[in-house]
């Protein structure tokens, strides 16, 4: 069975419907992505604005106690952004984000 280093190069998820394998794995990422608390969360937040700057994001979470420290942001960014639920941008020297049609799902949870 493959693991996740198998699939760390993929880059979009219909590299993902290639397989079974690929399939599963891709499923089994973005149901931990969006049922974790912390994460949908996030994804609230960035649903709710559509599209918002990594400081803006970072801030917001923080104050709210959502998040203890950066590391914690970027672990669950990374994450979401992995299971297709957000979209980096960069730019000029600012990151934002911005919610995918994936990471759109939670519209319709809770």
């Amino acid at each position: 069975m493959p693991d996740e280093f198998d699939f760390k190069n993929y880059e979009s998820p219909d590299e993902f419907n290639k397989s079974v394998e690929g399939v599963r794995y891709l499923h089994d990422l973005y149901l931990k992505a969006v049922n974790h608390p912390i994460r949908r969360e996030i994804l609230n937040i960035i649903n709710k604005e559509c599209r918002i700057s990594k400081k803006e994001l970072l801030k917001t979470l923080l104050e709210n106690k959502i998040i203890s420290d950066e590391s914690m942001f970027n672990y669950n960014i990374d994450f979401l952004i992995k299971a297709f639920c957000i979209n980096l941008l960069e730019r000029e020297d600012e990151i934002f984000y911005e919610i995918s049609q994936f990471g759109k799902v939670v519209d319709y949870l809770e």
